[in-house]
């Protein structure tokens, strides 16, 4: 496993002479690079379709590149910011998704590759990030839905996954199926902008990964092979004692319960999440 020691500010932004800020490992095709105007062209673009739209954000291949996808985002995550500044940081909603990739991919967690961030600065409100578009055939939503058998070839490696990812201090906080892409080199991970990483995070954040995974199963997905997916779990997180597994299992299962019982305040009209 990697390193997870965290970029240097010098690596992670550059300020331009109008004042916003960027940081660049692949140029955006047919933007501008200096950081202010970069994201003016990011929030002008008017992609023909998005990959996934949601109240103040959307997500879409750059059409001047297909290769990228952009995300763009209008408003600062408030909570997200405060817990930042709680810990002496600021950063955009862009630049934390950027710094995610890049310290997950670190850390062995298979993520798309972040290839830039601009906004106006940390508290200013409108960001972008851009990274690269993964070829896949679906999201592990999908594929589960559409194919009964599809859950019981992916559980190992799912399972290993995540456990990987708690292993490493991660906690995604939206980790549902559809933010796991079907590629040809295996799982993938997605939209980690909310995901935090501690040195000893609570075993409830961990717990809530795995309700939030089994919540999002589809109907096609069989009790054995969510049972499977938490026996394999344990077993990649080295947790044995028959009264410690037994005891997360019952956290999990009766978290998922609770989600299930919340009604959503809003879908995504793209992916229906």
């Amino acid at each position: 496993m990697g390193s997870t020691t965290r970029p240097s500010e010098a690596e992670r932004a550059a300020t331009g002479p109008g004042g916003g800020r960027a940081w660049v490992e692949r140029e955006l095709r047919g933007a501008a690079r200096e950081p202010r105007d970069l994201l003016r062209d990011i929030l002008a673009a008017r992609p023909a379709t998005a990959l996934r739209a949601l109240a103040g954000r959307a997500t879409f291949r750059w059409p001047a590149d297909p290769a990228v996808v952009v995300k763009r985002y209008s408003t600062p995550d408030w909570r997200d910011l405060v817990h930042d500044l709680l810990r002496g940081r600021a950063r955009s909603v862009a630049q934390r998704e950027a710094d995610n990739l890049r310290e997950l991919a670190l850390a062995g967690i298979a993520v798309p590759e972040a290839y830039g961030w601009c906004d106006g600065g940390a508290l200013s409100g409108p960001s972008a990030l851009w990274m690269q578009h993964l070829e896949h055939s679906s999201s592990l939503a999908e594929a589960c839905e559409r194919d009964a058998d599809a859950a019981a070839r992916f559980v190992p490696e799912l399972a290993r996954s995540v456990a990987r990812l708690h292993a490493a201090g991660w906690y995604h906080r939206d980790l549902y199926l559809a933010h796991w892409l079907v590629t040809p080199a295996g799982l993938f991970l997605v939209d980690v902008g909310r995901a935090r990483r501690e040195r000893a995070p609570r075993e409830r954040w961990f717990v809530k990964d795995l309700a939030a995974l089994l919540h999002s199963c589809p109907a096609t997905v069989t009790a054995h092979a969510r049972l499977r997916f938490l026996v394999l779990y344990l077993d990649a997180r080295g947790i044995a004692s028959h009264d410690g597994r037994k005891s997360f299992a019952r956290a999990v299962l009766a978290k998922a319960a609770r989600i299930a019982a919340h009604v959503p305040r809003w879908r995504d009209p793209v992916t229906g999440q």
